[in-house]
């Protein structure tokens, strides 16, 4: 026994220190929505003006939060510029359409008609409150 007790007098424990990060998910600050196509009547389309369908807002009570925020539709390109291949399209809610939640949306450059079916970002700013 006293042999036992003088070697464990003479070893240090070593304590190993592990850093423990926090594994959540990241936040996300914005919305999906589906560009479902272009504003248009039976024998015209404005393709300056973009129907989007939100997520979770199915009235126009719930879509006039939206009004005046950001959109942008994200693509990747071919070619390096600014050294990434990602590209964005900027535009702004600008009004509700018809009454199940769809908004008009205005861009920058029109959307291209490859992008209809595809997600697109609502940023949650400005914001108006």
């Amino acid at each position: 026994m006293k042999g036992q007790a003088e070697q464990q007098k003479g070893v240090t424990k070593t304590v190993k220190k592990v850093k423990t990060t926090n594994k959540r998910a990241p936040v996300r600050l914005w919305v999906k929505a589906v560009f479902t196509g272009f504003r248009r009547s039976k024998v015209q389309q404005n393709e300056n003006q973009a129907l989007l369908k939100i997520e979770h807002v199915n009235d126009v009570a719930s879509s006039r939060f939206y009004w005046g925020k950001r959109v942008a539709y994200i693509y990747k390109a071919h070619s390096l510029k600014n050294n990434t291949k990602f590209r964005a399209i900027w535009g702004r809610i600008s009004k509700s359409h018809g009454s199940n939640g769809v908004v008009t949306a205005r861009f920058g450059r029109n959307l291209p008609p490859r992008a209809i079916g595809s997600t697109l970002r609502v940023f949650l700013y400005p914001n108006r409150a």
